[in-house]
């Protein structure tokens, strides 16, 4: 399954940006290609013990998720344990997740 998905800095009327979330995975953990703003990023999502995880393997990139739609929480999460990761790659990704949730149990 492929969908599009609009993203915004939340800052700004202007800057927002389209997406694409490609999902490889129906089964938990969930794996999808998230692409926009000309990266890509393969993720691996889902749920452990203690709630919600989402895993980049390529980038060695992992935290602790709320829900999917928790914006301000999965975002500060996201850059706070991944510092190399940039804003807008990472605001894709969280914007990528949030659209996810009305696809899957999650």
């Amino acid at each position: 399954m492929t969908f599009d998905y609009y993203c915004s800095d939340g800052q700004s009327d202007t800057a927002s940006w389209q997406g694409q979330v490609r999902l490889i995975t129906t089964v938990k953990p969930y794996e999808l290609t998230v692409t926009a703003r000309n990266s890509s990023f393969h993720i691996i999502c889902g749920t452990y013990t203690y709630g919600n995880f989402l895993c980049i393997p390529d980038l060695g990139v992992s935290t602790p998720l709320a829900a999917l739609n928790d914006s301000f929480w999965n975002l500060e999460q996201l850059t706070i344990n991944n510092p190399d990761l940039s804003e807008t790659d990472a605001i894709s990704i969280i914007c990528a997740l949030k659209a996810l949730k009305s696809y899957l149990p999650i």
